[in-house]
């Protein structure tokens, strides 16, 4: 995907967001849920206002900067490699938060259902895109599994962004099994991303240690 078609989709998907919030703004409460807790429960309200643009601000934010920040990358000659896959993952993430947004309004109009069940789907394929793009990743300062050992060299840095590639897609189908448990559904996310998260750590000092032994 060129960086032009990116930038357009991003801020698309942005003015979708707000378009939404301004059309709803006069069916919603003056007080909205906006928090859920791991059985799909509303334990959290805010200020309409806030509510409406919270998060297509905080959407603005992360999408643009993360379609800008490989432009400051000291190593953006091996960004270059795998921009158009990585653009991919910049509308895939900036379409999620439109998909959250979506969600909240629609609970707040009055709609019945489980949360955190309906964000099982755009999770699961948040994840497994990650993990194709973990497999496509070159060393870079600010994309990727970045630890000292990774950054240190780049057999580890292949090694271990292969072994995340499997490991994140691998997260996605646990969390999609999650569907059929909707009251555990939340520990299906945590637990696999999170010992995902600390095992590539691991791996990666494990694959450094052992290619410099000797030193």
């Amino acid at each position: 995907m060129s960086n032009r078609i990116t930038l357009i989709l991003v801020v698309a998907l942005v003015a979708v967001s707000f378009g939404l919030s301004l059309v709803l703004s006069g069916s919603m409460p003056t007080s909205m849920a906006t928090h859920w807790n791991a059985q799909g429960q509303v334990d959290g309200y805010s200020s309409r206002n806030f509510s409406l643009y919270f998060m297509p601000v905080i959407q603005a934010g992360i999408g643009l900067l993360l379609f800008f920040i490989p432009n400051i990358d000291p190593l953006r000659a091996n960004v270059l490699k795998f921009r158009p896959l990585y653009n991919v993952a910049v509308v895939i993430i900036t379409a999620f938060f439109t998909y959250v947004h979506k969600l909240t309004l629609f609970w707040n109009l009055g709609w019945t259902f489980n949360l955190t069940t309906w964000l099982i789907p755009g999770m699961a394929a948040l994840f497994y895109f990650i993990g194709v793009l973990l497999n496509h990743t070159e060393p870079n300062w600010f994309i990727g599994i970045r630890t000292p050992w990774t950054l240190s060299d780049n057999m580890v840095w292949e090694k271990t962004h292969k072994a995340g590639s499997i490991a994140f897609r691998a997260c996605a189908v646990l969390i999609l099994i999650g569907m059929i448990f909707p009251d555990q559904s939340i520990f299906f996310i945590l637990i696999p991303v999170l010992a995902v998260a600390f095992g590539l750590v691991i791996y990666s000092y494990i694959l450094y240690r052992r290619l410099h032994a000797d030193a």
